[in-house]
């Protein structure tokens, strides 16, 4: 056990992230306290702070990686609550305008084992089980049904939070992993500070989404995605194999096409596809739920990494810092790899015999090393709509056309399917592809396909 940082910590926010976090955190301070604004049952449910815990969630490698590492044992304990097993590039496939594929640009058309185990469950399971392996914790305790109002400072250092109850709760460092409606930009700016600048995409996507019973004739892939390429395809469907023999179906438009609610809507949206899939098996299945509807309006990255000036004893954490375009699903997965970033900080402070001061200076930077692949990939396929607001990230149309080679690439080198997969599933950043000798052999057959026309 690692000598402590500090008497107490305080995370806010009792869902994913602020469980990851508190579990890292555990090793660090005497006593972790998460304060949740939900009451959460004892379960897998999702409170009602989540509006889009009903709908898609994945586990990417990179997450699922993060995850074993905090929670030894975590995959086997998610299989036995239920969660199904799925081989990358095997049990996942995209149906496409032109055939079946397995990955989404339909480079890949056959089956290929990468070696890579993914794990399709809700998301109530995934983090009932978060939960309740970080209460196991001993020095880890949950309140809920709290709301923090305010942070308690003293200048330009944070000493705790005060919270709706009228509670005041002491800390040496207080992390606010309270996800898209954080309310951190207002208490730096109550507190003397700025707020963070932001980069925003508008993606004006939205969601329906309903469970259904497996039915025993069904025999196809944990996880199947209909789409089609941008900018013509602005719907697509998902069909996710969950626990209890369930279907999660989820039907998904852009820029005001929104898949309905009714559940003879929610049929003719699916049975207007170009693949049949999804509503053959909504037509078959039994509908064990209310048909839940979801919009994201845009996805938003704060800069905190770019603040001159941060108070001591405070730190924001997932969603909080950046929020993607859910269709995605690299929410969780990007928020583990932020997490492991404040673990491996924190021991360097131990090993290195150092406080907490200028806490916020090491992890901002690393937070946004972490977010930019997640951020990037995103950007690269959302703004393939002319519809999509916002910032393009710099460059975008010649590194798109580098990746569209690379992507060919990938058709005749298993190496380098790869490390395609690898960075769609956040085990390596996107860089790793400009990288040599990738670069280039991608740079030399650019020329000479110039030289062809």
């Amino acid at each position: 056990m690692t000598l402590p940082l500090g008497q107490h910590a305080i995370v806010i926010g009792g869902s994913i992230a602020g469980l990851m976090t508190a579990r890292v955190l555990a090793d660090y301070f005497a006593q972790v306290t998460v304060l949740e604004r939900d009451q959460i049952e004892d379960g897998p449910v999702i409170h009602k702070s989540i509006p889009q815990g009903n709908h898609l969630h994945g586990l990417l490698q990179g997450g699922q990686q993060v995850l074993s590492s905090l929670y030894p044992g975590f995959t086997i304990a998610l299989r036995t609550l239920g969660a199904t097993r799925a081989v990358v590039g095997r049990d996942i496939v995209w149906y496409l305008p032109d055939g079946k594929a397995y990955n989404p640009t339909g480079s890949l058309r056959e089956p290929h084992d990468l070696g890579f185990e993914a794990h399709c469950a809700s998301r109530g399971l995934i983090e009932f089980l978060i939960r309740r392996l970080t209460l196991a914790l001993p020095n880890v305790q949950l309140e809920t049904g709290l709301i923090v109002d305010e942070l308690v400072h003293s200048g330009r250092r944070v000493q705790g939070v005060r919270c709706d109850d009228a509670r005041s709760f002491a800390a040496e460092l207080v992390v606010d992993a309270g996800g898209r409606g954080s309310r951190a930009p207002l208490w730096l700016e109550t507190m003397g500070f700025s707020r963070p600048n932001e980069t925003t995409i508008g993606v004006d996507t939205a969601y329906s989404t309903a469970h259904f019973r497996r039915p025993t004739s069904y025999t196809g892939e944990s996880l199947i995605f209909v789409t089609g390429p941008a900018p013509h395809f602005t719907r697509r469907g998902y069909l996710i194999t969950i626990e209890h023999e369930t279907l999660l179906v989820s039907l998904i438009g852009r820029f005001g096409d929104y898949p309905p609610m009714d559940k003879a809507g929610f049929f003719n949206f699916a049975k207007e596809f170009h693949s049949p899939v999804l509503a053959d098996l909504i037509g078959e299945a039994e509908q064990l739920t209310q048909i839940h509807h979801y919009r994201f309006p845009r996805s938003v990255q704060r800069h905190y990494e770019r603040m001159t000036s941060f108070p001591e004893g405070f730190l924001i954490l997932g969603d909080a810092v950046c929020s993607y375009n859910p269709i995605y699903a690299q929410g969780m997965s990007a928020t583990a790899l932020q997490a492991r970033a404040l673990q491996q900080i924190l021991s360097e402070r131990i090993a290195q015999s150092r406080a907490l001061d200028g806490l916020a200076s090491s992890f901002f930077p690393k937070a946004a090393e972490i977010n930019s692949t997640p951020w990037w990939l995103a950007a690269s396929f959302d703004f393939a709509y002319p519809q999509t607001r916002g910032e393009r990230p710099p460059g975008m149309e010649q590194t798109a056309r580098y990746f569209a080679a690379v992507d060919e690439l990938q058709r005749e080198d298993p190496k380098v399917q790869r490390l395609v997969t690898e960075v769609f599933q956040l085990l390596r950043p996107v860089s790793a592809l400009q990288e040599e000798p990738l670069r280039s052999r991608i740079l030399l057959r650019q020329q000479q396909a110039s030289y062809s026309q």
